[in-house]
């Protein structure tokens, strides 16, 4: 029984890494900006208001954003390019790079990635260093 055991919890591994690996399972919306930040602006809406649109569409669209979002944070914190304190929350760096795409609004058409991480360096300085 040990073996079937075995043999399936590798299965599942690999089915679980094929999926992960899948293009199905990429940003699906694009790599842009605009085609994240519709998400972001839900996440801003239900943290600050507690209502958001519920549809599929909104939600994956949302988990794009959150997704993006942390992966950065993650990201730039590991690499010491940002110090955020510890009473930083997640709506925070979210609101950071919404309130930077409005003030960049040329920015849209970036690939996601830059102009969140120029924001988070503007939000997030670490001191002693220039964003």
């Amino acid at each position: 029984m040990r073996n079937f055991e075995k043999i399936g919890h590798f299965m599942s591994l690999a089915c679980v890494l094929m999926a992960l690996s899948s293009p199905a399972f990429g940003c699906s919306a694009g790599d842009k900006t605009e085609d994240i930040i519709y998400g972001c602006n839900q996440f801003i809406k239900f943290a600050r208001k507690g209502y958001s649109r519920n549809d599929a569409d909104t939600m994956r669209h949302l988990g794009e954003c959150l997704g993006a979002v942390r992966t950065m944070l993650a990201t730039e914190i590991a690499g010491d390019f940002i110090c955020p304190s510890n009473e930083v929350k997640l709506i925070d760096a979210v609101t950071a790079f919404s309130l930077y795409v409005i003030q960049h609004p040329s920015e849209l058409t970036a690939f996601y990635v830059v102009p969140m991480r120029q924001a988070f360096r503007a939000a997030y300085p670490c001191p002693g260093r220039n964003p």
